[in-house]
């Protein structure tokens, strides 16, 4: 018997198997990113050009996730959620396929850009569908959820590009995803309701969109919590870019050991997730984000006191980073639910705006990563202890502007 389609949503509540299909097709944005990572030397030898240039890659999917959360923010506000959804899960599976028949290095580009779009475009959409049937403390958990399931692709996204190349090459890697695309799609069609009633919807163009995310921007609630979010983001882009050089270049340790600490912190995040969703039974948004940024200052703390004294080790490097991506894992959720108190009727074009500027602090943050110190456990400290710095400031920003204007529709904010 065919599985009908799902009707849009009335009764404001999140199942968990919507919520588990989110996550499944959120799992595409770091898996387009790190699944064939351990394909690059044989790429570059079957396009005839160098793993450098093959890596361009990820910066082509990187601006690619950036135009993907500006276009697919204002299309799920005005089209609702599941089209943009099924869309732009199907275009993942059309990228990927393309790529596995790329034969040239400009034509796989091309196809990163589209990958990327599809993959940010697919999460902008499904974090929608959170927003539109969750509020408060649900909200939070199951933001917190989500980050958890969607954080499982750093962890298998390099392990199973691995056990792809070895039996089916690298071209069978982008057909593994294109599959895994197309499963999350039928998923999303067949248990993801739509969730914005179309009273709700709007039909603003372009111009308007950007003139709703000023609107957006300008409110303390949301330009607070985003900016604590965007933290997050950069704390993480900084992790990504001195973890394998610390490990590899500092410490002298093989390149396994470096994909072993990548394994382990994509579990940290997403433990970190896991506990977020339990702790919003308990306690508010806002002091959950507090244990977040508890667990990030000690990690950071800990680093200072392992490079002033001189005893950085892979074991104190391991401890370090698992707990500062603990920290962070424990912020996504609340960090969201928050700056969207006064967004719900503009949720997509408010998570829009964040993706987007998400990725450009991912990518300003990158640049200073490999130029502020020669030392990859010192840039770590640095760039580390500015951001956490900027994070509790606005926390404490964001705690003022929520008492002066509180959630309106739960008058507690949590």
């Amino acid at each position: 018997m065919a599985t009908p389609r799902p009707r849009l949503s009335l009764s404001g509540r999140l199942t968990g198997s919507t919520l588990f299909w989110l996550g499944l097709v959120g799992i595409l944005g770091p898996m387009a990113v790190d699944i064939y990572l351990p394909a690059l030397p044989a790429m570059a030898k079957d396009f005839g050009t160098t793993a450098a240039a093959v890596q361009l890659g990820l910066a082509t999917t990187t601006v690619g996730m950036a135009l993907g959360n500006l276009v697919a923010g204002t299309l799920s506000d005005r089209f609702g959620r599941r089209a943009p959804l099924l869309i732009t899960g199907l275009l993942m599976v059309v990228g990927a396929s393309l790529a596995s028949a790329s034969f040239h290095i400009v034509w796989f580009l091309a196809c990163c850009l589209v990958m990327g779009t599809s993959a940010s475009a697919v999460q902008v959409s499904g974090r929608g569908v959170i927003a539109d049937l969750t509020r408060g403390r649900e909200s939070t958990r199951a933001f917190s959820l989500f980050t958890s399931l969607v954080m499982v692709g750093p962890v298998i996204g390099p392990l199973g590009g691995v056990l792809i190349l070895s039996f089916a090459g690298w071209r069978g890697i982008f057909v593994a995803l294109a599959v895994f695309a197309l499963i999350g799609t039928i998923g999303v069609w067949a248990f993801v309701p739509e969730s914005l009633a179309k009273d709700k919807r709007h039909s603003n163009g372009l111009g308007a969109t950007l003139r709703s995310m000023g609107t957006t921007w300008r409110n303390r609630v949301f330009r607070w919590y985003s900016v604590v979010n965007f933290c997050s983001y950069a704390l993480t882009f900084t992790y990504l870019g001195t973890c394998s050089l610390t490990i590899q270049v500092e410490l002298g340790q093989p390149p396994w050991v470096a994909a072993t600490a990548f394994a382990v912190n994509g579990v940290a995040i997403a433990v970190g997730g896991v506990l977020s969703a339990s702790l919003s039974k308990r306690l508010s948004s806002v002091a959950i984000l507090f244990v977040s940024l508890a667990a990030q200052i000690a990690g950071i703390v800990f680093l200072g006191i392992i490079i002033a004294t001189n005893s950085l080790s892979v074991v104190s490097i391991f401890i370090i980073y698992f707990v500062i991506c603990f920290g962070v894992g424990i912020s996504f959720g609340p960090a969201a639910t928050l700056a969207l108190t006064h967004m719900r009727k503009r949720s997509g074009t408010a998570l829009g705006l964040m993706g987007l500027l998400q990725f450009v602090v991912g990518a300003v943050t990158s640049v200073f990563v490999g130029t502020i110190n020669p030392s990859p456990a010192l840039s770590m400290l640095m760039i580390g202890s500015a951001v956490v710095t900027v994070a509790v400031i606005a926390a404490f920003g964001g705690r003022r502007a929520l008492t002066r204007d509180p959630d309106p529709e739960l008058a507690t904010g949590g």
